[in-house]
Order: C-alpha cells, then sequence, then structure tokens
C-alpha cells in the first residue's frame, strides 16, 4: 500500500508518512492533469476556494446579527429594564457560527498566526516539505473532527438537546461546527495541491 501511495517513487515499500502519502496521492491526479491540460487543473483548484469564500459572507452576517443583538441586549437591560430572553444563548450559536465561518477563509488568505522564527531560515525546498507534512496532519485531524462532530450533530438531533431558555435546537449549530471543519480541511488540501505544483512546476497556483 505505501508504495502505491508514493506513486511509484521507489520500487521497494517504503514506511507511510505524512509527506509521502500526500505526495503519491497527488502524483495520480498530477499524470492524468496532463492529458487535460495544467490551466483546467489549476482553475479546479481555485473552484475550490468557492466553500469559503462563499461561508465567510454567512459569517459576516453573523457577526452583524451578534453585534445588533447586544447592542438591543444591552439598552433593554439598562434602560428599559427588560433585557432580551436567551440573549446569552443566542450570542453562543452567533459565535459558533462566526467561528466557523471563517476558519477556510482565514486559511485561504494565509492570516492565521504562525511562528516562523525558525521556519525561514531553512532552505525553501525544506520549508516546502515542512508545509507538506503540515498540511496534510491538518487535513487528517479537520476530517475526524468534521467526522465527529456529524456524529455528534445526529446524536443532538435524535435526543433534541436545546438550551433551557430557547426554543432553538442545538443541532443545526453543530452541523455547522462539523460544515466548517470540512470547508478548512479543503483549504489545506489546496494548499497540498499548491506545495507539490510548485515543487513540479516552479510556480504557485494563485
Amino acid at each position: 500500500m505505501a508504495a502505491f501511495f508514493l506513486g511509484g517513487i521507489s520500487k521497494k515499500a517504503c514506511p507511510p508518512c505524512a509527506a509521502g502519502i500526500s505526495v503519491g496521492f497527488f502524483d495520480i491526479i498530477f499524470r492524468q492533469n496532463r492529458k487535460f491540460g495544467y490551466m483546467n487543473f489549476r482553475n479546479s483548484v481555485n473552484i475550490m476556494g468557492v466553500f469559503s469564500h462563499y461561508l465567510s459572507r454567512l459569517g459576516c452576517v453573523s457577526l452583524f446579527a451578534m453585534m445588533c443583538l447586544t447592542v438591543v441586549d444591552v439598552v433593554g437591560r439598562y434602560v428599559f429594564n427588560s433585557p432580551i430572553l436567551g440573549a446569552f444563548e443566542l450570542t453562543e450559536f452567533l459565535v459558533s457560527i462566526t467561528v466557523f465561518s471563517f476558519l477556510g477563509y482565514a486559511q485561504s488568505q494565509k492570516i492565521h498566526v504562525t511562528v516562523d522564527i525558525l521556519f525561514d531560515r531553512f532552505p525553501k525546498n525544506f520549508q516546502g516539505l515542512i508545509n507538506l507534512v503540515n498540511y496534510t496532519v491538518c487535513v487528517i485531524l479537520l476530517f475526524l473532527i468534521s467526522w465527529k462532530g456529524f456524529e455528534k450533530a445526529l446524536e443532538a438531533l435524535e435526543t433534541g438537546e436545546k438550551p433551557m431558555n430557547l426554543p432553538v435546537f442545538d443541532y443545526p449549530f453543530v452541523f455547522f461546527l462539523s460544515l466548517g471543519c470540512a470547508v478548512m480541511c479543503i483549504e489545506f488540501i489546496r494548499d497540498i495541491i499548491r506545495t507539490i505544483v510548485k515543487r513540479k512546476k516552479g510556480e504557485m497556483i494563485k
């Protein structure tokens, strides 16, 4: 199996590792890509970014709604002595939508916090290898989080979990958690493809 994933790099089976699996798996894609053209493949990779783009727009709406809710709740509490019932729970739901809406988009724009004190001192080829391993590990972890989040959402759907102060069920927001992690997983897959293409073609897909 390892030799297959390594895409024929070696005739001897090698111990599977994150970078080796990624290189071999996508090497099959690149071989097929030669049949259909590099530009079409690049367009396909770019189209994958549509998910994070539109999901981030939903995050903007959620953030604006949370701001309005907070303003109305504070004014109602301190001016009219009539706060919004369940405002805290609604804010929690909106926070979850906002956070998981922007995860994938932040990765696509490379605006997540990174520590590169030592990374920038490494050779470019080694930096690419580190990125490849990092992206592959993130894909695996986010896939597991999305999978388990989906299972948790199904469980919440069956049990009908909801807050005490709100007639709103929890499961749609747990499903959204799974969706947000899945979209971020897609962005890391795009990064893996970009990294390998850069090594093979000498340019970055933008």
